[in-house]
């Protein structure tokens, strides 16, 4: 046998080719998401992979009796730790979704009992349950309200800590109406449910809480092997995103900025090795591009994300804005899918709002309106006046400088084939805005 100009023996050719991976050898490449500029491929070694799924089932505890499901693209890295390494390492049973507009009714036959969902899918099925209870008349709706006022004080409770009357007190309305809901949803043997990719409205977290799926936060990226840190219970607060796994260093810069060391950092980007040294510092350090803080809890400190580094912004009268915060907050309307928040250099905020075509045009069908298509709801003056409501809600809540003073509705829903969006669904804000730049000028003029 002939290897280039060097002739080896047979079983010696054999042997080469069957030589498995070696822990540092490039194991994936994924390309990364581009909400924040072009994609790149991000190169991690079976190591990386490996600590990344190994420090994640230490706080999930995935065994060969759980199930999960597939739903979104495999070249998004959190997917391919719950659909491909985590059920490896654990013998967990992957069910492949049929497609991502199925979700909810897949969930629904399948009912696993670990679910791991990007904060769009939480929203998705807030949405649907609020329009489930409208179309159901007005004593469900009634008996609803009065579960979620009887219970509200329980989700910043955790379970471990809830009296006999607490467990007595949900398990009634667990039986009246959680149990239909949960089944609904298809998360009624839910042990652990994820949210990660993107910042989720406290909101919805509570929301979720008080319907028996305590929603754990994670956080992670692509450069570091799509896990860093989780929440380890349900007695973790609100908007956190937990504590590093064994094994993976966090501290934060001078600004904010996250700085993450050890094995799940990447091995740098394919060809582009001006952006590795960027991303990685001499001493080892990743610079994740997100600021954040740490914030007391029970188990000790838990990091909070504040926002991207790049998103924050600065008005014109010299004020910080976080976008997300206002953007979650308007998300969880049922009424409002996508809020992408205008203030950098601005006199004021402004929104481009994205109507739910699913719950808004009921909403519309049970006010007798009539519409054909997505520009015909949204140019319906009583969408507009209920869209106005639900941001005057929000802005009752929010300090000045953050109140939405001016919205656009958009016309058409955001595509991820005309670059508005990531494959997960991540708003490209700069796309968004430059695409949009004729109406952001117009609302500030």
């Amino acid at each position: 046998v002939v290897m280039g100009s060097l002739a080896i023996s047979p079983a010696a050719a054999a042997a080469a080719a069957t030589v498995g991976p070696q822990l540092d050898d490039i194991g994936l490449m994924v390309f990364t998401s581009g909400s924040t500029g072009r994609p790149k491929a991000a190169m991690m070694s079976w190591r990386g992979l490996g600590a990344a799924a190994q420090g994640l089932n230490s706080i999930i505890g995935c065994t060969e009796r759980d199930s999960l499901v597939s739903y979104l693209p495999l070249c998004h890295v959190a997917e391919q730790m719950f659909s491909v390494h985590i059920p490896l390492a654990s013998g967990a049973v992957v069910n492949f979704a049929e497609s991502l507009r199925t979700v909810q009714e897949d969930l629904r036959e399948l009912s696993p009992q670990i679910f791991f969902g990007v904060p769009r899918i939480w929203e998705k099925f807030h949405a649907a349950i609020q329009t489930k209870l409208r179309e159901a008349g007005g004593a469900r709706m009634r008996v609803y309200r009065a579960a979620m006022r009887s219970l509200e004080p329980l989700a910043a409770k955790p379970r471990s800590r809830w009296s006999l009357v607490d467990r007595t007190r949900w398990a009634f309305w667990y039986v009246v109406i959680l149990r239909a809901l949960l089944n609904f949803v298809g998360l009624r043997r839910c042990r652990v449910a994820i949210s990660s990719g993107a910042p989720i409205a406290p909101d919805i977290l509570m929301f979720f809480r008080v319907l028996g799926v305590p929603i754990r936060e994670a956080y992670g990226l692509t450069e570091a092997s799509g896990a860093t840190t989780m929440q380890p219970g349900d007695d973790s607060p609100v908007g956190t995103v937990g504590v590093p796994y064994p094994g993976i260093e966090v501290r934060l810069a001078d600004d904010g900025e996250i700085l993450i060391r050890g094995d799940v950092v990447f091995r740098g980007y394919f060809k582009n090795e001006a952006a590795t040294r960027e991303a990685i510092d001499a001493d080892g350090w990743l610079h994740t591009g997100d600021v954040a803080r740490w914030d007391d809890a029970p188990n000790g400190r838990e990091l909070r994300i504040v926002d991207r580094k790049k998103d924050i912004m600065i008005t014109a009268g010299g004020k910080n804005i976080t976008p997300s915060e206002i953007e979650n907050t308007l998300r969880f309307s049922p009424y409002i899918k996508e809020a992408i928040v205008i203030a950098d250099r601005r006199r004021f905020v402004s929104a481009l709002i994205q109507i739910d075509f699913e719950s808004t045009s009921k909403w519309a069908e049970e006010q007798g309106l009539t519409y054909t298509n997505f520009r015909s709801l949204v140019d319906l003056p009583q969408v507009r006046e209920l869209i106005q409501r639900e941001v005057d809600a929000v802005n009752a809540r929010m300090p000045q400088v953050q109140q939405v003073r001016k919205f656009h509705l958009l016309t058409k829903e955001l595509d991820h084939d005309d670059g508005e969006v990531t494959a997960t669904m991540k708003v490209r804000r700069k796309n968004v805005s430059e695409r949009y730049a004729d109406v952001i000028e117009h609302m500030y003029a």
